[in-house]
């Protein structure tokens, strides 16, 4: 049985890659690519945009080719290969929130300077207000 699979062009696409994945999977070469490329376009537009809809449904269906981006060495599958990242993630945030609990156990006996926003101002203190000093005169420039 044959190893070939037809998929979507990931290497030469316009749209979504459907002409070019069929034409790769026929072994046609790029030129024939192009060739059916504007014959479908002027076969579109004979048929008042009649295979547009049938472009948009083979690209649905038909699945996209492997990249190997998503495949390391060792062969692991995509979602092994986002299962990997994801405890990485965890890792590290684990490490960051035993960071803030460390310093924020630093600094309990510590008095905060700033105080809590939400308190409401203790009404029995009142603030000293500083008393004004007079200006000497020395240039009137209120006119200006």
């Amino acid at each position: 049985m044959s190893q070939r699979q037809l998929t979507k062009s990931t290497t030469n696409r316009r749209v979504s890659g459907v002409i070019a994945g069929i034409c790769e999977y026929f072994g046609l070469g790029r030129d024939v690519v192009t060739i059916l490329r504007i014959l479908f376009v002027v076969l579109a537009f004979g048929s008042w945009g009649g295979l547009i809809p049938l472009y948009f449904v083979a690209s649905w269906i038909m699945p996209s080719a492997r990249n190997n981006r998503y495949y390391d060495d060792q062969g692991d599958t995509y979602q092994a290969n986002w299962d990997r990242k994801a405890q990485n993630f965890d890792e590290k945030m684990d490490g960051w929130s035993q960071r803030y609990e460390d310093k924020f156990n630093q600094n309990k006996g510590q008095a905060n300077n700033w105080g809590n926003p939400w308190d409401e101002p203790d009404p029995k203190q009142k603030r000293n207000m500083k008393e004004a000093e007079p200006v000497e005169k020395e240039d009137d420039w209120s006119d200006f």
